[in-house]
């Protein structure tokens, strides 16, 4: 994988091609409607990075973003590919990076916790703690790819734009970018002194739940090449999913970030940016169960002892969605630390980049597995990862001719659980009096140790040349090779003392290679439209489970992905349209899921067979004054597997071949109206949003034909069934957010209102096996907060 350069958007890199006539039509029939939310409109004020400005527009017109998405200074328009840019006073509200599933369409962002789950146009796999599983969206802050533990707070460092870039990324980016890539720009320091100090206080309209926030910044010139910028930041929700009996809480945050960030320019030709943070967090999982989704073959706990009478009874549905069952305190505490030098050199050859950065990160999730007062089974994951990474890139434009060289880096080690040692005083899972392990097989700890590091290495390059004054091929090739190794065993501790091995001490190594590539031809039909078309392979190299299913690895997976699609400004630059039809092919998809593997609930990936991802992208923007603005954008993805390979045990024998892929809506909008007015001495903005995800599936889980039924009353000894899936689908929803601002001199007044009419939703489930109820992720209930910011 690769590293962008900081203040780049995004680009997908793809060749493009479409009909202009046909779209420009379509873009003259949606004239009255079209708001989109991905790009900066007149008046509202991008933050840009040292590499990027924003143009200013005439009054009422649309505004130029102008970025480096391709190592280039150009307008984010003029980029021949899906991507998004979320500016302004959205980066500001945003809670957590999830929050940019409300304003990206085609993005499914969900967060178990700590733990994110991130899919781009209908494919987005699980996240498996401690495992060599790889991210199918990468993540990247200012260059740098993030580790999995520190991406749901990416975004709360000092961000001034995040960038979405739609469709595989591999050749430029890595193999951490399968579906697409996200990039957070942060703030670069000023070079006169100034900051800004923010405090907020709100809540939510469930459980009398309490939230509030203070964040600050201040840049110090200390000289005229030399500036340094810092960042603080406090914010604390109490969680919005409660337990009444026993007053634990779930779905909340407890923050603390420090950034030191020192930029020097001591000569036209050299720039050099070191950046320091530190990140503290506890999100705990906040999982609930709340009947709406029950298992086809269902015995209601899980992993209860059907026999045990406390068991029949214990679990008992709330009134609403937020309402839990934690019997202990739930634990999500991530620790990050990050150094990041970013250098660049003007040279007679072109820009010399060089990006350095370490991470380390350290997680402790804690939950009760079957999430019932009576605690009858508690998992404890305790995960810790150090990754050194280095990138070097050549760019340059000669001519017609621009290229771009590069040779990248990665190395990474996670330790789970205890790492090469097993640590007999911090289980991975606990069982109780009542669960199964425990009263029939007399089991009451696991413990599954793990040593994982990876070497990552990759030469890319990227070749653009400009045909005609109007026409571009721009090609691109990676050569990637990713080397693995590990250790892993698994214990059993019993009830009376002994351990008992569940798997042997195993040494693992294994070795991918891949080559990929991109391939983009774009037009420009009139100064203000491109058509384009593009081919791109993407590649996820192989990997080994983690837990109990440590002996059990996976394969690499693949992508072709192809895109048409058409970039257009319309009536003297009033309105905005971007459309893009597109095709991913995958091959060898690598699909998670819970199953039991010797007798203990483990996550497993494995090698799906072949898939597809088929759609379309609009993304819309209209000004009708310097006072309206609206904005679309619609995504319709048709995903689905259509050849699945049956795995070998202990992963279920089922045939999957047409459903669809997890955590995929067909239809995902994201719509927004936005009025602004001069008032007295400033000036007042109001913005009315709404997103709607239609129904989706969760999990793959299936019970193969054949099976006798697990116990189920009034079914005859004997019995089998047919094959039984279950998906866990989360019907459709929508979501009303309110924001408004009131900004005069160096004062401003904000608020939100999110989920307006308190709508109760699922969000995401984790299902587990066909006769247990899975866990539920709740939707966020009505939430405010209102804040005053004093800039400097």
């Amino acid at each position: 994988m690769s590293a962008i350069e900081t203040g780049s958007a995004w680009s997908s890199r793809k060749l493009r091609l479409m009909h202009g006539q046909a779209c420009t039509a379509l873009a003259l029939a949606l004239a009255i409607a079209l708001p989109g939310v991905a790009h900066a409109a007149a008046g509202e004020q991008a933050a840009p990075p040292a590499d990027a400005a924003e143009v200013p527009a005439n009054d009422g017109q649309l505004t130029d973003i102008i970025v480096t998405a391709r190592r280039v200074t150009e307008r984010l328009q003029d980029i021949p590919a899906s991507v998004s840019a979320v500016t302004g006073d959205q980066v500001a509200q945003m809670n957590s990076l999830a929050d940019i599933q409300s304003m990206v369409s085609g993005v499914t962002f969900k967060t178990f916790g700590p733990i994110p789950t991130v899919g781009i146009r209908g494919y987005g796999n699980r996240t498996v703690a401690g495992s060599n599983t790889n991210s199918t969206v990468g993540v990247f802050q200012d260059g740098a790819f993030v580790a999995p533990a520190l991406v749901v707070l990416a975004n709360r460092v000092d961000s001034g734009r995040i960038e979405v870039a739609k469709g595989p990324q591999s050749t430029l980016y890595g193999r951490s970018s399968f579906t697409g890539a996200i990039n957070i720009v942060s703030n670069d320091p000023d070079k006169t002194f100034s900051g800004y100090i923010d405090a907020g206080y709100g809540g939510s309209s469930v459980h009398g739940e309490d939230l509030w926030h203070v964040r600050g910044a201040v840049s110090v010139p200390l000289s005229d090449t030399l500036s340094v910028r810092f960042f603080g930041a406090r914010e604390k929700r109490d969680g919005y999913t409660y337990d009444s009996v026993t007053g634990n809480r779930g779905n909340s945050y407890d923050r603390k970030i420090g950034r030191v960030r020192i930029r020097w320019e001591p000569s036209e030709f050299v720039t050099a940016r070191l950046t320091g943070t530190i990140l503290r967090d506890n999100l705990p999982l906040g999982q609930v169960h709340t009947g709406r989704n029950p298992a086809p073959l269902g015995q209601g706990v899980i992993l209860g002892n059907p026999r045990n009478p406390a068991v029949q009874t214990a679990l008992q549905f709330g009134e609403n969605v937020w309402d839990a069952q934690y019997v202990l305190p739930q634990i999500g505490k991530t620790r990050g630390e990050q150094a990041t030098l970013d250098l660049r050199f003007q040279t007679p050859m072109g820009e010399l980049a060089s990006l350095t950065d370490y991470q380390h990160s350290n997680q402790y999730i804690s939950t009760s597995i079957d999430l019932t007062r009576l605690n009858l089974a508690r998992g404890d994951n305790r995960i810790d990862e150090d990754r050194w990474s280095q990138e070097l890139r050549l760019s340059n434009k000669v001519g017609r001719l621009s290229y771009l060289l590069g040779l990248y880096y990665l190395r990474s080690v996670t330790q789970t659980s205890g790492g090469k040692k097993l640590d007999l005083a911090h289980p991975s899972n606990t069982f109780g009096p009542g669960s199964v392990l425990f009263d029939l097989l007399g089991r009451k700890f696991s413990y599954s140790p793990a040593y994982n590091t990876v070497d990552a290495y990759a030469a890319f390059g990227q070749l653009g040349y400009d045909i005609t004054d109007k026409l571009n091929l721009t090609v691109g090739l990676r050569q990637s090779r990713d080397e693995l190794s590990g250790e892993t065993f698994s214990f059993f501790g019993t009830v009376a003392g002994a351990l008992i091995p569940s798997t042997p001490f195993t040494r693992r190594k294994v070795g991918f290679s891949a080559t990929t590539g991109s391939a983009n031809l774009s037009y420009k039909i009139a100064p203000d439209a491109i058509a384009y078309g593009s081919y791109s392979r993407g590649n996820s190299p192989g990997g080994f489970n983690g837990g109990g299913a440590g002996l059990l690895p996976f394969g690499p997976q693949n992508v072709d992905a192809f895109e048409v699609g058409l970039k257009s400004q319309l009536l003297d630059r009033h309105l905005q349209l971007n459309v893009a039809l597109f095709d991913n092919e995958y091959g060898d998809l690598q699909l998670n899921r819970f199953t039991i593997l010797n007798g203990v609930l483990t996550q497993l990936t494995t090698n799906a067979g072949k898939a597809r991802g088929r759609g379309i992208d609009l993304d819309a923007v209209a000004v009708l004054s310097g006072n309206w603005r609206l904005g679309l954008q619609y995504t319709y993805v048709d995903s689905k597997i259509t050849h699945y390979i049956l795995p070998p045990l202990p992963a279920p024998q089922v045939d999957l071949t047409g459903v669809p892929l997890v955590r995929s809506p067909r239809h995902s909008l994201n719509g927004s109206v936005t009025f602004t007015q001069d008032v007295g001495p400033g000036n007042f903005k109001f913005t009315a949003e709404e997103s709607y995800s239609s129904s989706y599936t969760n999990d793959y889980q299936g019970v193969p034909a054949g099976t006798a039924y697990p116990g189920r009353p009034g079914v005859p000894a004997g019995v089998t069934t047919t094959q039984v899936l279950a998906l866990y689908r989360t019907p459709g929803y929508a979501v009303t957010n309110l924001n408004a601002s009131y900004t005069w001199n160096q004062w401003q007044l904000s608020g939100y209102v999110r989920n307006l009419f308190n709508h109760q939703y699922v969000a995401g489930v984790l299902g587990f096996d066909a006769v247990n109820y899975p866990q539920e992720l709740p939707g966020e209930p009505r939430t405010f907060e209102l804040s005053v910011k004093y800039s400097f």
